[in-house]
């Protein structure tokens, strides 16, 4: 599965909020496979990738938000040490992401301008 940097964050978070039907129901299955099969190999995506697909901001394959998304991506991939390209299990990555960012100051200073930060803040991680 091809997933953006900050995906594997959101991922955790998601709560069956989306941008539209369409983008929650595609977002829903891929968060229920993930958590039925947590060794999925995940290859970072730069730029648009499987969940992407179903959502409004996905313009031909390119994102609308592409700068504040590029930001988000960039920090994911320092702070987990990982890398475009480079691939690992959905368990690794979701594990790494809880302990280097959800744990620590990172969350708040990665996602503070995404506009699902609230919610997300008040949301338990649900990937375990």
């Amino acid at each position: 599965m091809y997933i953006r940097p900050h995906h594997i964050l959101c991922i955790q978070k998601f709560t069956g909020h989306g941008y539209n039907e369409e983008f929650t129901a595609h977002m829903s299955r891929a968060v229920s496979e993930l958590a039925k099969n947590p060794g999925t190999e995940i290859t970072a995506a730069h730029g648009c990738d499987d969940l992407c697909k179903a959502c409004p901001n996905n313009e031909d394959g390119v994102c609308t938000s592409c700068g504040k998304v590029e930001r988000m991506d960039d920090a994911v991939l320092r702070v987990c040490d990982f890398a475009y390209g480079e691939s690992a299990s959905w368990a690794e990555l979701s594990s790494r992401a809880r302990k280097r960012i959800f744990e620590t100051d990172e969350f708040q200073r990665i996602c503070a301008g995404c506009q699902w930060f609230e919610l997300c803040r008040k949301t338990e991680i649900h990937q375990k």
